[in-house]
């Protein structure tokens, strides 16, 4: 679609006086305007230094806005779970949002136990743990909406491959949700994060067969996100020790998610000397995305520093320069 349009431009509209003098991407841009797509920083980006004590998350709202000149925070669940019942601490993230001029877009919920590693799922075989889980989910919402966020994210991963019965499982716990967070303006979004929720075909069934308008899609690049199933079988979706043995083509994936997305999650772990990101063709995603008329958030979820990359700064700043590249 990208390249046809191309083409059609250069023969029918490149005329002999501006296209040499702007060059092709100025001369595109100038018939096609930006997007209204605008960045967000997910918290994921700093969670090594969260976890370490080197920050704090009630530092994250000043970060985005003076270290890295970010409008709009998206938050990670995890980093709140001890705190999470407090209300002077839910009231201090709401006034450094407030001070700092930001706008809070999506929660990221994964219910993950602190001491038992463990996280439940809404499509877990267990129907007590679905329960529990779908009780947790709605304390979560609360909290979001609490802090200005319009959405949650969550996890459909399962250990299970049978399609059928996982979404039979899946459609309960989501209308569940939705009848709880339709009624103060949450929605909820899923993301590709392994199991058959990285399967883009299985997951746009699931979301049309509810055909909710507060549920929606969150792509992500990550390719790891793209992974069906792996060997040995992972216990819990922060697991990647095992190697992958049914992968998803990613590109394919985001773009069978886009007419339902609410958001992106502009994944990156590493660059090369161009400032590329070595694991995703990120022109690639971006054409794609703005192919689609997506308006909306695009959150910089930069995940090197634990590997040993970029520090959590610099990632993040080669993340941002990526995208307002081929924004």
């Amino acid at each position: 679609m990208i390249n046809s349009r191309r083409k059609f431009i250069r023969k029918a509209l490149a005329t002999p006086l501006l296209f040499p003098i702007l060059g092709e991407d100025l001369f595109l841009k100038s018939l096609f305007p930006d997007s209204d797509i605008k960045i967000a920083l997910q918290c994921v980006s700093l969670a090594n230094k969260i976890f370490s004590g080197k920050m704090s998350i009630l530092d994250f709202p000043r970060m985005v806005r003076e270290d890295f000149n970010i409008e709009a925070a998206e938050y990670w669940n995890v980093p709140l779970i001890e705190k999470r019942k407090d209300p002077n601490f839910i009231k201090e993230i709401i006034n450094k949002t407030n001070d700092y001029g930001l706008k809070n877009t999506i929660m990221l919920v994964d219910l993950y136990d602190l001491q038992t590693k463990k996280t439940k799922n809404i499509c877990d075989s267990d129907k007590k743990i679905r329960a529990q889980a779908i009780e947790e989910y709605k304390e979560w919402i609360d909290i979001a909406k609490n802090i200005g966020c319009d959405s949650i994210r969550v996890g459909l991963w399962s250990k299970s491959m049978n399609g059928g019965e996982v979404k039979k499982i899946s459609q309960e716990g989501l209308n569940k949700l939705l009848e709880y967070s339709s009624s103060i303006n949450i929605s909820i979004l899923i993301e590709n994060h392994g199991g058959l929720s990285a399967d883009g075909s299985w997951l746009v069934n699931l979301i049309k067969s509810i055909n909710h308008p507060y549920l929606g899609t969150l792509p992500d690049f990550g390719t790891s996100n793209f992974c069906i199933e792996r060997y040995p079988l992972s216990q819990n979706v922060f697991d990647y020790d095992g190697k992958c043995v049914n992968q998803y083509d990613k590109y394919k994936g985001v773009e069978q998610m886009l007419p339902f997305a609410k958001g992106i999650s502009a994944k990156s772990i590493n660059f090369d000397k161009n400032g590329e990101e070595l694991n995703t063709d990120f022109g690639r995603m971006i054409s794609l995305i703005k192919s689609y008329n997506f308006k909306g958030f695009m959150s910089i979820e930069y995940e090197g520093a634990f590997s040993g990359y970029l520090d959590n700064h610099d990632g993040i700043l080669a993340t941002k320069r990526l995208i307002e590249k081929y924004l």
